[in-house]
């Protein structure tokens, strides 16, 4: 299935060879009518310092879409014309962009380019006849919406690379074959993204026919995907608008690698690696735990695959398991019905799936967050998988503490991890707080003892509104320990509220009652270090401990949470100090979703200050970077500005580190604009960062501007910038010129 909303387009003929068919999300190489993929004296491509949402408001949505509605093909002989009653009037580029975009998608959705207007004498170029061409696959939409962004002199390149459309399946390795293009347009002083194809058009049930769904939410079946060339449907799909650089990589690979528009730039191994995640994964914010790949190998039989979302929304994860019936050198055993050999293991707000393999071949694990479709994932087994056996349950909730415990009345007290390790002792207690007025209800399950026999293995009580529970196995092997809630009042059944997955080790090994020289020496150290609240050292004594396998005695569960809290802190410390939005988001989240939020509470609250600092600089260096190279060298003209814009000249170069003695004048100001290249206005504005700015340099920017409000300043800078746009002056003043005459 590709990035476009679709799945491969190989076919298999008599269960042999392929058949290459079309794919409907892949621009054609050439198309008929020649166009400059790039022109002369366009800016260079760079990483941009914004992102969509701080460009691209929902008032400039409004204005684009509510244009395109008005447009009719038929009534312009011309693109140009077309694109100057698209692009007319409107406040930016960002909206005259917008207008374009949905423009050429409504055509698409309502089929007017594919009427045959029996029109003989029509221009072969005309928007009516060029439209039809683009439906008809005859022209790509590249060329449409490239000729309209040029003719309303919005900078537009095409860029030719690598796309996983419909041809892409999960792990493949050949991604030559999937050439494709799209392209970037210069709004708001940078290069972002446009995918117009994958945009408005998408297939739907495309299948080669090679996947058996083998397992879903904890069940076992056999359904075998059927061949299908499925059909392609037209639509306006809002994520390929301006895409994000940091996520388009992740589908689209361009020939020359400037135009990733990335700080630190994919090799085509990257591409060729890097997990297949779609939309809605980047969209709502999702995060890969384990490495961050579309191929994984198991080992022992198993592999785990985690993820977590950010923010404090939660999330519903669930999964399908599927077994390549073509690539995998062995068939899957008829007998053997896959069922509880997927389990989710919460952990917080991040959850893994743990995939256990009864039988060697190719699998395809896909995660789905609240029923949308997130990644894929290509696993392979290639092992020796006899002993591998099903869980002894798969709840639909998972392993662990979550959302479902607390609606149940449990908050987890003693353990927040869905899997326990036994080692030694039989003995394990685990303790919630109760929090509602329910009734409790304890089961102890495992694949080869009857439920009955166990229950006189698990007790529990509920006193002071804590609820103990006591699991005392009887034998090594692999457990599940189901904790069920109802109402006292209502009545009514239980329900699953939380679960755990209990593995007993080493139980038969006779226990011993005092510990040598050394293993008193390990224990101490590892209490020292925990005390101390140094991490390496910690970490150390607590592999040192683990080593000799010593009994936990309470030692090395204060450790571990001792461990957490400490990384939990780190990650807040080394978030302020790069001073970095997105990890200080994360590093914010991962604390507040901790119990350890109130011992944090500092930390996080400096973290929380410093980022909304950093987004405020990035709203208010935004506004001066939507300004373009000849808007800065029309301010510069200005004989005589008006004097706010000449203070505000003078208050930001004073906060960009410039002594007030030089600019002093407004010739010296003047000669600064002249600076290009490292020195230049717009650069030093993206790269400008707080904390280069003293108190003396604040005091004295804000003197000059003490008499104005924000109001004034935002009306001196519109001016500037419509300004801009228009005809000099012979004489420049601060006063905006006439518009040419249309």
């Amino acid at each position: 299935m590709g990035c476009g909303g679709s799945k491969s387009t190989d076919t298999v003929s008599n269960g042999k060879s392929k058949e290459k068919e079309e794919d409907y999300l892949q621009e054609p190489e050439n198309d008929p009518v020649d166009l400059e993929d790039i022109v002369v004296g366009y800016p260079p491509p760079k990483p941009n310092s914004s992102r969509k949402e701080h460009i691209f408001t929902e008032k400039d949505k409004e204005a684009g879409d509510s244009r395109a509605k008005q447009i009719k093909v038929e009534d312009y002989p011309s693109l140009d014309d077309l694109a100057r009653a698209l692009t007319e009037g409107l406040k930016n580029d960002v909206q005259k962009v917008r207008a374009i975009f949905t423009w050429i998608g409504l055509q698409g959705s309502n089929g007017s380019g594919s009427k045959d207007k029996n029109n003989n004498n029509q221009d072969s170029m005309s928007p009516q006849a060029v439209v039809q061409k683009v439906i008809q696959r005859k022209l790509s939409f590249n060329f449409l919406f490239t000729s309209l962004c040029r003719a309303a002199k919005i900078p537009c390149v095409l860029i030719r690379g690598l796309g996983k459309s419909v041809s892409y399946e999960v792990g493949d390795q050949d991604v030559d074959r999937l050439n494709n293009s799209w392209t970037a347009v210069y709004v708001s002083g940078g290069w972002r993204f446009v995918f117009p194809l994958w945009a408005f058009s998408a297939v739907v049930g495309h299948s080669k026919g090679t996947w058996t769904l083998v397992e879903t939410q904890g069940k076992g079946t056999r359904e075998k995907e059927e061949a299908s060339s499925g059909r392609t449907i037209s639509h306006i799909n809002e994520y390929y608008f301006l895409t994000e650089p940091d996520e388009f990589i992740y589908c689209c690979y361009p020939n020359d690698s400037k135009w990733q528009l990335l700080a630190k730039p994919f090799t085509k191994q990257d591409f060729t690696e890097i997990a297949y995640c779609r939309q809605r994964y980047f969209q709502n914010h999702h995060r890969i735990t384990t490495p961050a790949k579309c191929f994984y190998q198991s080992a022992n039989g198993v592999c785990d695959v985690g993820i977590k979302r950010l923010g404090k929304e939660d999330c519903v994860y669930t999964y399908e398991l599927y077994f390549n019936h073509e690539q995998s050198k062995a068939t899957l055993p008829a007998e053997i019905q896959l069922e509880k050999y997927v389990a989710i293991l919460n952990e917080g707000k991040s959850v893994r799936f743990r995939v256990r393999f009864p039988s060697e071949g190719i699998y395809k694990l896909l995660i789905y967050g609240d029923d949308s479709l997130l990644c894929e994932f290509k696993i392979q087994c290639d092992e020796d998988v006899d002993n591998v056996k099903p869980f002894p349950c798969n709840p639909e909730s998972g392993f662990g503490p979550s959302t479902t415990t607390e609606e149940a009345g449990l908050k987890a007290k003693s353990h927040q991890s869905g899997v326990i390790s036994i080692k030694k002792t039989r003995n394990v207690n685990i303790r919630f707080n109760v929090t509602k007025n329910v009734l409790v209800q304890t089961v102890l399950l495992q694949n080869n003892v009857a439920q009955e026999t166990l229950s006189q293995y698990v007790n529990h009580k509920v006193k002071n509104q804590e609820l103990d529970i006591n699991v005392d196995l009887p034998q090594q092997g692999e457990y599940a320990l189901q904790i069920n809630t109802k109402d006292k009042e209502s009545g009514g059944s239980f329900t699953n509220a939380c679960n755990y997955l209990l593995t007993a080790e080493n139980m038969n090994r006779k226990q011993r009652n005092y510990e040598n020289a050394l293993e008193k020496k390990i224990r101490k150290n590892l209490q020292e270090c925990t005390n101390s609240g140094k991490l390496e050292e910690l970490q150390k004594a607590l592999d040192d401990f683990d080593k000799v396998d010593l009994e936990d005695k309470g030692d090395r569960q204060r450790a571990v949470e001792r461990i957490t809290f400490l990384r939990l802190r780190k990650e807040l410390k080394d978030a302020i100090a790069r001073r970095h939005g997105e990890k200080l988001e994360e590093a914010i989240e991962n604390a507040k979703q901790s119990k350890y939020e109130e011992n944090l509470q500092n930390k996080i609250r400096e973290a929380e200050e410093l980022l909304a600092q950093l987004r405020r600089l990035n709203r208010f260096a935004h506004e001066v970077l939507k300004m373009q190279q000849p808007t800065i060298s029309e301010i510069h003209n200005y004989r005589h500005p008006k004097p706010l814009a000449y203070e505000i000249m003078k208050a930001t170069y004073i906060l960009l580190g410039e002594e007030e003695g030089r600019v002093e004048e407004w010739e010296q100001i003047q000669a600064l604009m002249r600076k290009q290249g490292k020195e230049g206005l717009l650069r030093r504005v993206r790269l400008f960062d707080t904390v280069d700015v003293t108190e003396n340099m604040v005091n004295s920017a804000a003197q000059l501007l003490r008499d104005y409000d924000e109001e004034r300043a935002t009306n001196v800078i519109d001016e500037v910038m419509n300004a801009s746009d228009e005809s000099p002056t012979e004489s420049k003043t601060s006063e905006p010129a006439p518009k040419k005459k249309k």
